[in-house]
């Protein structure tokens, strides 16, 4: 059982490495921008694991023969592979972030209308994180825009409550029986959160640490430079003070060992402060 669960894991990890370097392999060696780069992965990861998501809720849908869900599943899973198709083909990631953030929180909003209004987790989560995914790749007026919508929405399932109004409800929704799968469901999106979102949060960390890491290795590089630079500027002066002693020109002297002086205290105070001295 362990090696079969390691070959099910590496499968699974060469499936994902594979498919990543498909759609935004070209992207993330052409741009040199780490932000973007964090930016296309985290794009990829919420397609690439929207779309294992939608497994579970197709399977529960075929299973209860949800007509609605089972049609607007399959919305899902052409527009998401096509998202996938417009990020390898280069189209804007802010494009393609607001095409999938609109279709991830407009198609659960057209299953809730049609199962009876249903505003349970099964549907909240996936708006929370339609709206956070908008936030993060694209900007804050989109994803207050989103959620006005939103927020019409729920204001309208209000309506209809409080107004007891009837609309047809899809075949095959049974609240009663879906209940027990609520858990799983918010299982399947704490993980999601955690993977796709959680990761993308820890590339910035790291490549905002090996961007550290590269600042200090340059600024180390550039005191050796003009560490460097002053000592043969010191050895020089040295050498013409030594000379000047001997020939007893005592101005000259004076002048190389107020020279010595001042690029000694230059080297001092770069040393302390970490900045070049003006020239």
């Amino acid at each position: 059982m362990p090696q079969l669960f390691k070959s099910i894991q590496s499968l699974a990890g060469k499936i994902y490495v594979t498919t990543e370097n498909a759609v935004i392999g070209n992207a993330l060696q052409v741009t040199t921008n780490t932000r973007l780069q964090c930016r296309l992965k985290l794009i990829f990861d919420y397609l690439f694991f929207h779309i294992l998501l939608l497994i579970p809720k197709l399977l529960v849908s075929l299973y209860y023969q949800n007509s609605t869900d089972l049609l607007l599943l399959s919305g899902y899973i052409i527009i998401l592979p096509a998202a996938m198709l417009l990020l390898k083909n280069g189209t804007s990631p802010k494009m393609v972030s607001f095409l999938v953030a609109l279709a991830t929180l407009m198609l659960p909003m057209a299953s809730s209308f049609f199962n009876n209004q249903d505003v349970s987790p099964k549907y909240t989560m996936t708006w929370l994180l339609s709206l956070l995914f908008c936030y993060i790749t694209i900007n804050r007026r989109t994803t207050l825009f989103l959620g006005a919508v939103l927020c019409a929405y729920l204001g309208v399932v209000s309506w209809i409550k409080v107004h007891h109004l009837a609309f047809p409800v899809s075949a095959g929704y049974v609240p009663e029986q879906l209940s027990p799968f609520m858990a799983i469901y918010a299982g399947m999106y704490i993980l999601f959160l955690m993977r796709v979102f959680g990761k993308h949060y820890r590339n910035i960390f790291m490549l905002e640490h090996e961007q550290t890491l590269q600042k200090q290795k340059q600024h180390s590089s550039l005191l050796n430079q003009h560490l460097t630079k002053q000592f043969i500027i010191l050895k020089g002066l040295s050498r013409s003070g030594k000379s000047k002693y001997l020939d007893g020109n005592k101005e000259l002297l004076e002048a190389c060992l107020v020279e010595i002086e001042k690029q000694c205290e230059s080297a001092i105070d770069y040393l302390d402060n970490g900045k070049l001295p003006e020239s």
